[in-house]
């Protein structure tokens, strides 16, 4: 919101006395101004373009705020007891994962996207279960890089905003 203010602030500022007009542009975010003040004055150029940068990061940053979601439903273990099974009987991730692995917990966005393991929970279960199964030579990296895919998909993500 400061930045967003500064924005305003600066486009709406006139030209101080004396002020050259290639430095009130560029203040004012003029991409040509600015291309034009980096011959005449290249540091007071860099110094305009170091605040424009600055400005830009923190818009990005409280964009990116605003689009969280807070999730307050259950917590849900990728690897559940079921996959946790497959896992154990497979040939090169044998030993890598136990049941309901803490390093791969995730929170639902509310208490209706998970509740207990319900029908959408062993679908997921059995896809991740017949991968694990047609893959015998998969490495924890490509497991690990395939459950992130899986959550990914939409109808998850609605789920599980934050992914795992």
């Amino acid at each position: 919101m400061l930045a967003t203010l500064l924005v305003i602030v600066l486009s709406a500022a006139r030209c101080s006395p004396g002020e050259a007009r290639d430095a009130c542009d560029c203040r004012q975010g003029k991409a040509a101004a600015c291309k034009a003040l980096r011959k005449s004055d290249p540091k007071l150029a860099a110094e305009l373009e170091k605040a424009h940068a600055k400005q830009a990061k923190e818009e990005a940053r409280e964009e990116a705020a605003a689009k969280q979601v807070a999730t307050t439903g259950q917590e849900h273990h990728v690897i559940s007891k079921k996959i946790a099974k497959a896992l154990d009987d497979h040939p090169t991730l044998k030993g890598h994962y136990k049941p309901r692995d803490s390093r791969f917990v995730t929170r639902a966005v509310d208490l209706p996207a998970h509740r207990g393991y319900q029908d959408w929970h062993r679908k997921v279960d059995d896809e991740v279960i017949e991968w694990i199964q047609r893959n015998p030579k998969a490495t924890p990296k490509q497991f690990e890089a395939y459950l992130r895919a899986v959550y990914a998909q939409p109808k998850l993500k609605e789920r599980f905003p934050d992914g795992f």
